[in-house]
């Protein structure tokens, strides 16, 4: 069996990460909070995360408080299991997290361009009961609900970085822009998980002109009409009267069609929406 051995105190969602996607990779693994021991540092069987001021892969020692200018634990154990680089495009939160608990939440947001009561103001009770739930034990086994969290936890995390970059191979793929007026409009027709890493597709092609996505709505048998950010010349409301439109949010942003138009048609629809004649 397996062991995962991380600080003891408080817990962080470096550690508490760290040791979830260990656990989603690890066929029987058990959790000690605790000081390394010597023994630990040295078995390749023992997984010693955030603590111990080693890091040492091929001895599966990840700890970055001993270097200044490596990442957080979570980030060394990620790079180890060969996910860093997807997760880096995936997930918006994962840079970020390396610098808080590396450099702190003043300097986050300085980097950020935010003020720091920005980071306090949006932080989750969610983490903090979790977190403050992982505090309190001393070591987790195969049985326990929270283990059981957190090896679903990793799995799902390391699952979604898998479908999003093989969505994001097949949008390369099958996906078209064409234009509407003097925009542009992304066009998926893939059906399970429509929107599905269509944000890595859109950094992927890079384009500001890009106003639209056009993809099949999950909430029924036609298409969804998306506003990409907040362009005012884009206002769906606009199609109010249509007999095509099932659906219009209050705000404008979006619009949803009765039926799979064609094409062609779907995107004439999209064109109807932009308020600037030109």
């Amino acid at each position: 069996m397996y062991k995962i051995v991380t600080h003891p105190g408080s817990s962080h969602k470096d550690d508490f990460l760290a040791a979830s996607v260990l656990l989603a990779t690890l066929d029987n693994a058990e959790i000690f909070r605790r000081e390394p021991t010597l023994d630990d540092l040295e078995d390749p069987d023992t997984y010693v995360v955030d603590v111990g001021l080693e890091y040492v892969p091929a001895r599966h020692n990840f700890d970055h408080h001993q270097d200044r200018s490596l990442p957080c634990a979570f980030h060394l154990v990620m790079q180890y299991l060969g996910y860093h680089d997807a997760a880096m495009a995936v997930f918006a939160w994962y840079p970020h997290m390396s610098m808080m608990d590396v450099r702190g939440p003043y300097r986050t947001a300085d980097h950020l361009g935010v003020d720091s009561s920005v980071l306090f103001a949006t932080s989750s009770p969610i983490d903090g009961y979790v977190l403050a739930t992982f505090a309190e034990v001393f070591s987790l086994h195969g049985q326990e609900p929270l283990y059981t969290m957190m090896k679903a936890l990793g799995r799902d995390m390391i699952a979604l970085i898998e479908r999003k970059m093989k969505r994001l191979e097949r949008l390369k793929a099958e996906a078209v822009v064409v234009p509407i007026k003097h925009f542009k409009a992304v066009i998926s027709e893939i059906d399970e998980s429509p929107k599905l890493a269509m944000e890595l597709f859109l950094r992927y092609l890079d384009d500001e002109r890009i106003a639209v996505s056009i993809t099949p709505s999950n909430r029924g048998p036609g298409w969804e009409i998306l506003r990409l950010g907040d362009n005012s010349m884009l206002d769906f409301r606009m199609l109010d009267q249509n007999p095509e439109i099932y659906f219009i949010h209050s705000s404008g942003f979006l619009a949803t069609t009765r039926e799979r138009l064609p094409v062609s048609e779907v995107v004439g629809l999209a064109c109807q929406a932009i308020n600037d004649p030109g």
